[in-house]
């Protein structure tokens, strides 16, 4: 079974192929909240897409997944 993220991040693979995700930097983390930066674009070249997404955390179990953009395609 996999999780709604899951479901999504593959989604956006099978739209974008050639794109990767990496992290954008260290996850910030505090109490049972984690807040990840990201960047979607082509392997070694700069992001074409930065977003941001906090997660909350209950009993080691995503609970929710809050996500943001920072920068997308004009």
């Amino acid at each position: 079974r996999h999780s709604a993220a899951h479901v999504r991040a593959q989604a956006v693979q099978q739209q974008f192929p050639d794109f990767v995700f990496t992290l954008g930097g260290a996850v910030d983390t505090h109490h049972e909240q984690a807040r990840l930066t990201w960047h979607l674009g082509p392997s070694g070249a700069e992001p074409v897409v930065v977003g941001f997404d906090v997660a909350v955390v209950n009993g080691g179990q995503i609970r929710s997944v809050y996500g943001f953009l920072d920068q997308v395609p004009g």
